[in-house]
C-alpha cells in the first residue's frame, strides 16, 4: 500500500508552527541542563520488538538533578509502508522546586502509559520521520515539601517530526556520521486543565556517530520551551543531551 505522506508533512509544519508566538511571552526562566541517556533496541523479530530508555536531566548549577525517567519501555511493532505502532509505560520523577539555587523539597513520581504511531520516509539521503504520541499521566499528589494521598490525572498528546541526513556513509552503522535536526510540540488534556493546554516546545539538533554496528552516540543541543500551570509563566531551558544508542537482535 503506497501512503501518500505530503498531507502528513505539512500538517506538521502548521501544527509545530503554533508555538511562535508564545515565545514572545514575558515571564521567562532561563535555565541550563544537560541529559544523559540510554536508548535500548531490542529486535524480537522482523516485525517485533522492546525499546527500553532510561534518562538523567540535571542542572550544571551544583550538579542539582531535575528529572528521571526510570525507565520508559515500549514494546513496537511494524505495520509496513513505513508504519509503527507502540504501547508502553514510562515511570517518571520531577525534583521539585525545579529551582537550581535551592535544595529539593519533594521529588513527586508520575506513572505515565503512552501509545503511539510513528512512519518514516526517504527523499534521497534525507530520512524524514514523524511520531504522534498520546500519554496518560498519574501525578502523584503532593505540597511544596512533602507527597501528599492519590494521583492526579493529565493527557498530553506528542508530535514529533524530524530530519536526518548522512554526512559520512558506510556499509554498515559502524564509522557513519549524521547530523539530526527535530521539533515536537506538546500539548495537555483533561479536566484539571485550564491556563496551559499548550505544554512545551522542544527544538533539537544533533550529530550521530556509530561506534560500532550495534553502538551509536549522539551528542546535540535541546530547546526546551514550556509554559507553567499558571498560563503566563514559561521556562526556556538550554540542554546539552548525550544519548547511547544500543540495538541488540535476538533472532
Amino acid at each position: 500500500m503506497k501512503i501518500n505522506h505530503k498531507p502528513i508533512f505539512w500538517a506538521a509544519f502548521s501544527l509545530v508552527g503554533f508555538i511562535g508566538p508564545l515565545h514572545a511571552q514575558k515571564k521567562v526562566t532561563h535555565q541550563s541542563l544537560y541529559w544523559v541517556r540510554y536508548y535500548g533496541k531490542y529486535k524480537l523479530s522482523d516485525n517485533w520488538g522492546i525499546n527500553l530508555e532510561f534518562e538523567d536531566r540535571r542542572f550544571f548549577k551544583d550538579n542539582r538533578q531535575l528529572n528521571a525517567v526510570l525507565p520508559r519501555v515500549a514494546v513496537e511493532r511494524k505495520l509496513g509502508a513505513g508504519w509503527a505502532a507502540g504501547a508502553g509505560f514510562t515511570y517518571y520523577t520531577a525534583a521539585n522546586p525545579a529551582d537550581p539555587t535551592k535544595d529539593v523539597q519533594v521529588t513527586v513520581p508520575e506513572l505515565r502509559p503512552h501509545q503511539y504511531l510513528t512512519s518514516g520516509q526517504k527523499i534521497g539521503d534525507l530520512g524524514i520521520s514523524h511520531r504522534f504520541q498520546v500519554e496518560e499521566r498519574w501525578i502523584h499528589n503532593s505540597s511544596a515539601t512533602e507527597l501528599t494521598p492519590g494521583y492526579k490525572f493529565q493527557g498530553r498528546f506528542r508530535y514529533q517530526l524530524q530530519a536526518q541526513y548522512p554526512l559520512v556513509k558506510r556499509p554498515t552503522a559502524a564509522g557513519s556520521l549524521a547530523v539530526k535536526a527535530a521539533d515536537e510540540i506538546l500539548l495537555n488534556f483533561g479536566h484539571s486543565i485550564v491556563a496551559n493546554t499548550f505544554d512545551q516546545n522542544r527544538v533539537y539538533v544533533g550529530l550521530n556517530y556509530g561506534i560500532s554496528e550495534q553502538v551509536q552516540v549522539e551528542l546535540g543541543y535541546l530547546n526546551w520551551f514550556q509554559e507553567r500551570s499558571s498560563g503566563d509563566q514559561y521556562y526556556a531551558r538550554d540542554n546539552v543531551r548525550l544519548t547511547i544508542y544500543h540495538s541488540i537482535k535476538f533472532y
